[in-house]
């Protein structure tokens, strides 16, 4: 079971729960692939197959469409200050895809295309200024300043997944599907293991990364529990209870995390409270 797993796997310590409690998210019916600014304070949502981008002021309620086109929810990402969003949208051409790379100012309201739609697939993370890090199957992708380097933590690992930049840009986390859930340093030296499974995996603070870790008998979800480690203590904690199926979730710097469960609600509690 989920507690027995995440117990061997930690480092040191125990399991706990303690976290703020949750309030629901109010979002249309729907909404879903949660995504938070690195200041906790804007939240992106789509629908269930990534057609159309919106984006939610968590401190005053608005909410902003920020595109109606097919693919435009597929992973977007934040710039470092939370000022803007990349996203990339899709269409068809001769019976072939093609992708073009967008971003939106919410300083001014405005769309702008980056990109013409060509048929390169490169993450919208590439496209934003400073540091930032995504997964390439293979590798994990790091830019610093518009320089690109291929890392590849773990010397005999089938593909990456859910690679996300430590607050002060010097780890990253990561999931190999098959070994589980890592932390390294930004140039792929240093990995330590941290859970022996887990998915949508970011950085909640400094030192905490929170994921989802999920059990299945083959036929369906038995559990799936939002946890946290402790990166320096290697201790875990159950953000949930085992009544939640948890589905997804997304963590910003403050601590605030926001997870959706398998009945479609979406809810948003901070770590730290």
């Amino acid at each position: 079971m989920i507690k027995s797993l995440i117990t061997t796997c930690c480092l040191a310590g125990a399991l706990a729960l303690r976290a703020g409690s949750p309030v629901a998210v109010e979002v249309e019916q729907g909404a879903c692939h949660p995504v938070l600014s690195p200041d906790g304070n804007k939240l992106l949502y789509t629908t269930v197959d990534h057609t159309g981008l919106k984006a939610l002021d968590l401190v005053s309620g608005a909410v902003s469409v920020i595109d109606s086109e097919v693919a435009a929810g597929f992973q977007p990402a934040f710039s470092a200050d939370g000022s803007t969003v990349y996203y990339r949208t899709a269409s068809m051409n001769d019976r072939l895809i093609y992708r073009d790379v967008r971003s939106y100012s919410f300083r001014d309201g405005q769309n702008r295309r980056m990109q013409a739609p060509g048929r390169g697939n490169e993450s919208a993370a590439a496209f934003a200024p400073g540091v930032s890090a995504w997964a390439e199957y293979r590798t994990i992708a790091v830019q610093r300043d518009g320089k690109r380097v291929e890392i590849s933590p773990l010397a005999d690992a089938h593909s990456y997944l859910w690679a996300s930049l430590s607050v002060d840009a010097s780890r990253i986390a990561f999931c190999e599907p098959f070994s589980g859930v890592y932390v390294c340093n930004a140039d792929g030296s240093e990995a330590v293991r941290l859970l022996a499974k887990g998915d949508y995996v970011s950085w909640a603070g400094p030192n905490t990364v929170v994921a989802v870790v999920s059990e299945d008998d083959g036929y369906g979800i038995l559990l799936s529990q939002l946890v946290a480690v402790n990166t320096a203590t290697g201790i875990v904690r159950a953000l949930t209870p085992d009544s939640v199926l948890v589905s997804e979730a997304t963590a910003a710097q403050d601590g605030t995390v926001v997870y959706t469960d398998h009945e479609g609600r979406m809810f948003k509690f901070n770590i730290n409270d």
